[in-house]
């Protein structure tokens, strides 16, 4: 069964809370310790809080970058430097730095790290502008993004990261009409889902100051490649079925560009009704047809269809929230 996300996108949230990850070489240190002192290796450390992260794992990491001013032959601290975990606790990178007195430092950060991002090119300039090249968000990688500015070299102290997403999230989930279930012979079955008709590939060139606007974000963004139904952007495929039920069944967890949708984007259901599962169809609407015609960054939108037994898909309204369920009323799709 297709359809889920990769699992180096556990990083989902039910929204964004502050992320910052305890830094050492060749040790390992508990995330409560002190901040450092004078002179002490930079280090970033999560906050006391990280119930907005599901979950961190063995091999997840993220790449910093990093300056400091005034400027001198050494003011570029860290360079794309890959921060890795191997057993979801403990944080290090290779070469430590050190903080220098004097000196007023600007730290940024991308997820995942750039050997792993789905993308030609990714980094940032020394003013905090962040660029991403031909991102794939077939992949459906959560891409994500921070900034600690103004940090001072003289008063050293743990770098906190408040990650940030950068792309949307699509959610479709399917069920029986209340007023079907329990009759004989009635039994929906979905076999695929498809969500096209928007950009697969995207370039980014956004500021780090704005990184939590979520319309800045989209606008930053300029999509290309766009899918099609024969190679959509996310699907769910089962050859057998799966039996929907009155309570709903996540089928389509995607993460799309945000963007304006146009008439070209489309979710795709392919079902059956009939107790054999041998007559199917296929059925698929127009997502400029709903309420919702634009997806910002950070946000989740969950379409929510139910079958009926009078051979109809009935398509909710979407609802819109930061990474959370959606709830609406109906839209019928004949």
């Amino acid at each position: 069964m297709t359809g889920v996300m990769k699992r180096n996108n556990r990083l989902i949230c039910a929204c964004a809370g502050f992320v910052s990850l305890l830094l050492a070489a060749g040790c390992s240190r508990t995330i409560d310790e002190a901040a450092p002192p004078r002179g002490a290796a930079i280090g970033f450390a999560p906050t006391a809080s990280r119930a907005a992260v599901e979950d961190f794992a063995a091999g997840d990491a993220f790449a910093v970058w990093g300056w400091y001013t005034p400027e001198d032959a050494s003011s570029q601290v860290f360079d794309a430097t890959k921060v890795s975990t191997q057993d979801g606790a403990t944080w290090s990178y290779d070469e430590l730095k050190y903080w220098k007195s004097g000196k007023t430092y600007a730290f940024y950060a991308l997820y995942p790290a750039v050997d792993a991002l789905p993308a030609t090119a990714a980094g940032y300039t020394s003013d905090g502008r962040l660029s991403v090249g031909e991102f794939d968000a077939a992949q459906q990688v959560d891409l994500m993004a921070a900034a600690a500015t103004g940090m001072n070299g003289s008063s050293p102290a743990v770098v906190q990261f408040a990650f940030t997403h950068l792309l949307s999230r699509v959610q479709v989930v399917g069920r029986i009409n209340g007023t079907s279930l329990g009759i004989v012979g009635f039994t929906p079955r979905i076999y695929s889902v498809k969500l096209y008709g928007v950009p697969r590939t995207g370039t980014l060139s956004v500021a780090a100051a704005d990184l939590t606007a979520s319309g800045a974000v989209r606008n930053a963004w300029t999509g290309s490649n766009m899918t099609t139904s024969a190679a959509p952007l996310a699907l769910f495929s089962d050859a057998a079925g799966v039996e929907v039920t009155g309570e709903g069944l996540l089928l389509l967890d995607a993460l799309p560009l945000p963007g304006q949708l146009t008439q070209e984007a489309f979710v795709e259901v392919e079902y059956s009704t009939d107790s054999a599962g041998t007559n199917r169809k296929t059925t698929a609407v127009q997502l400029t047809a709903l309420p919702v015609t634009i997806w910002e960054a950070g946000q989740q939108y969950r379409y929510s269809f139910s079958i009926s037994d009078e051979d109809r898909i009935l398509f909710d309204t979407p609802a819109v929230n930061p990474w959370s369920e959606a709830v609406g009323g109906i839209i019928i799709v004949d």
